[in-house]
Parts: structure tokens; C-alpha cells; sequence
């Protein structure tokens, strides 16, 4: 009888995500990596073809739905790889392997330092970012993607440059908003030109860390604008690795290959 091949999820998304199925299928191409992508812009599909192993992508429907998966798959460990704001897709995976008992293992970016001399303000959500904002602003650089845009509907006098991955819709009413579309990695000299031509003073991010999108923090420090920075969600009460490398170990001990 023919064992079954070990098979191992991953939920991406990310750089991390992409680098550690392409790792784990050069240490043991008999593993099976099914890497799971959310689906929440239009893109995702893109991604697959660049992705070792096996791709699905769409939601689970809450830690119910990915228990099922968990099982119905066989699925004898998960590297969570999502994005350090993705919270309740990583509860969810917490609770689901709790319940299957399931090996869980949280691959995180580590934080950015802040640059040095330079105007840094932490705050715990958009909500609050969007109140700092519409009091000392006059031209604010939004990068914290589309879902917490809707926090700075109504700050209309202050000149609000938005870059996101996608057009919002119609139903996002940000008046005095312009938007610019466009994918990281983004380098320094293309950050000040962007700060400069719009005149930015304020700088809004998430503390999402990486090199793809580090370049805005550098650029506002070189020009002088300050950063607004909203901190990450707690990380989960389990086990947690900040490189590729250590994700191989944990999988290498976890699974024996």
C-alpha cells in the first residue's frame, strides 16, 4: 500500500508566502504545498502561476469552513503567511488547528525600524489616523489599502492622495481624493518624486513591514513629513518564525521530511 503524500497549507498572499512554497518544494518535491489565496482583489489569479505546488483560492468561511477544509484534505500542517493586518483569517486558522490539532506556525514579517529624526506618530486604527489628519494636515499620502479607506470619509480639507492596488467603487466617497494605482516594490527616488509633486506633509501607513514598501517611511523622512502609523494587531498566542529558514525548520521537524 502507497503512503499518502504529506501535505502541508499555506495561506499567502504575500512575498513570504510565494518564497516559502517555492523553499519547501526545492527541499522535498514530494511534499504537497497547497498555498490558499483570499481572492479580495482582482488580480490574485495572477499570482498562481508564479506559486510551487498546488493553488486554490477564495475564502473558507470562518474557522468552520477551514476545519472542513482541514480535514476533508487531510492537511497535516498549516503556515500562516498572511498579511500582518489579515487578523481574523489568522484567528480563524488559530481556532482550526486548535480544533483539529492541526501544527500552526505564523510566518510574520518583522516590524520596520522608523527612520531616524523624523515626525512618528502610532495610532491604533484609521479611525484615529483620519482624526489626526483632518486636524493637521493639509496634504496627506494614504497607503493602507482600500478596506480602511472608508475611515476618511468626511475629512475634506485636506488634499488626500490615495494609493491603493485597485480602484476603489463608487460607494467610497472620499471628496478631494486622488487616487494612484500602483503595485510595490516602489523605490526611494519614486517615493520623494510622488511626496514632492503632491506637496505631502503627512504620511499614513500600516506598520506592515518588508522591503517592497519600506522606501515611504525613507522618503518621508528625506523630505521632512511626518508618519502616521497604524499599529499591527496582536500576534497570536502560538508558535512564530520572521524567515523562510526557520519555517523549513519548523517544517522539518513537524513533519519529518
Amino acid at each position: 500500500m502507497t503512503e499518502r503524500p504529506l501535505k502541508l497549507l499555506i495561506l499567502g498572499g504575500t512575498a513570504e508566502g510565494r518564497a516559502l512554497a517555492h523553499a519547501l518544494h526545492a527541499v522535498d518535491p514530494a511534499l504537497h504545498v497547497v498555498t490558499s489565496l483570499a481572492g479580495v482583489t482582482k488580480h490574485v489569479a495572477d499570482l498562481a502561476p508564479d506559486l510551487a505546488g498546488e493553488v486554490r483560492i477564495g475564502g473558507f468561511g470562518g474557522t468552520g469552513g477551514l476545519v472542513t477544509y482541514i480535514k476533508d484534505n487531510a492537511i497535516d500542517a498549516l503556515i500562516d503567511a498572511t498579511h500582518p493586518f489579515a487578523r481574523h483569517i489568522t484567528e480563524n486558522a488559530v481556532h482550526a488547528c486548535a480544533q483539529t490539532g492541526t501544527p500552526y506556525l505564523r510566518l510574520d514579517r518583522p516590524e520596520w525600524p522608523m527612520p531616524k529624526d523624523t515626525d512618528v506618530v502610532f495610532v491604533p486604527d484609521a479611525q484615529e489616523a483620519a482624526r489626526l489628519v483632518a486636524r493637521t494636515s493639509r496634504a496627506t499620502l494614504l497607503t493602507i489599502g482600500n478596506k480602511d479607506l472608508a475611515a476618511f470619509e468626511g475629512v475634506d480639507k485636506v488634499k488626500l492622495v490615495v494609493r491603493v492596488i485597485e480602484q476603489p467603487g463608487p460607494e467610497l466617497k472620499l471628496n478631494n481624493a486622488t487616487y494612484v494605482v500602483a503595485r510595490p516594490p516602489f523605490t526611494l527616488q519614486g517615493e520623494v518624486a510622488l511626496i514632492r509633486a503632491h506637496g505631502i506633509d503627512t504620511v499614513v501607513t500600516k506598520a506592515s513591514g518588508g522591503d517592497a514598501t519600506r522606501a515611504k517611511l525613507d522618503a518621508a523622512a528625506a523630505v521632512g513629513a511626518r508618519l502616521v502609523v497604524l499599529r499591527r494587531p496582536p500576534a497570536p498566542t502560538a508558535e512564530r518564525v520572521f524567515t523562510i529558514e526557520d519555517a523549513l525548520v519548523w517544517t522539518q521537524r513537524h513533519l519529518n521530511i
